[in-house]
C-alpha cells in the first residue's frame, strides 16, 4: 500500500513540475518588449497596453489582423519588424543622398571636395569644413540641393580668410 501512495506521489510531482517546465520553457521564448508591455500576461496585448509603446500605438489597427481588439505576440512581433525595415530604409536613404552630393561635389571643377564634408540625416544635408570663396559655399549648397531626395541643405561651410 505504501508502495502505491509513493508512486502516486512520485506521479503527481513528475506532473506538476512538467506542467511548471512547460510553462518556465513558453515564458523564456517570449520577446522581452512583448512581455513587458503584457501586464496582465494574458499573452496578447490589449490597447491599453499597447499605448505604453508609441509605435504599437499608432499601428495597433492595422496590425489587429483578426480584429480581435487584441495583439497576438505574432501581431505584435509583425508591427515591430515593419517598422524596423522602414527606420533601415530611411537611413540607406540618408546614406544614398551623402554620396549624390559627395560625387556632385567631386565632378564640379571649382570645389575641393576632399575639404567639403556632408552628413545627411532624415534627409537633410549639412555641410561643413571650408571653401576658399563665398561663391564655392553658394555653389556647394546649390549642388547639394539638387541631389534627389534632398528636403533641406544646412550651409555650414566656412570661408577661409585670405593671407
Amino acid at each position: 500500500m505504501q508502495n502505491i501512495v509513493r508512486c502516486a506521489i512520485a506521479l503527481l510531482l513528475l506532473t506538476f513540475n512538467g506542467e511548471f517546465c512547460a510553462q518556465a520553457a513558453e515564458a523564456s521564448n517570449r520577446n522581452p518588449h512583448f512581455a513587458r508591455l503584457d501586464t496582465n500576461k494574458d499573452g496578447f496585448l490589449s490597447y491599453a497596453e499597447a499605448r505604453m509603446d508609441k509605435a504599437a500605438a499608432q499601428q495597433f489597427a492595422l496590425y489587429d489582423e483578426n480584429r480581435d481588439g487584441k495583439l497576438s505576440e505574432d501581431e505584435y512581433l509583425k508591427l515591430k519588424a515593419t517598422r524596423a525595415r522602414r527606420s533601415a530604409g530611411v537611413y540607406i536613404s540618408d546614406s544614398a543622398i551623402t554620396s549624390k552630393v559627395k560625387l556632385a561635389a567631386l565632378r564640379a571643377k571649382d570645389l575641393k571636395s576632399a575639404e567639403i564634408h556632408v552628413d545627411t540625416v532624415a534627409a537633410v544635408v549639412k555641410l561643413s569644413g571650408e571653401v576658399d570663396t563665398l561663391e564655392q559655399s553658394e555653389h556647394a549648397a546649390k549642388l547639394a540641393g539638387r541631389a534627389k531626395g534632398v528636403k533641406r541643405v544646412e550651409n555650414r561651410l566656412k570661408v577661409r580668410e585670405r593671407k
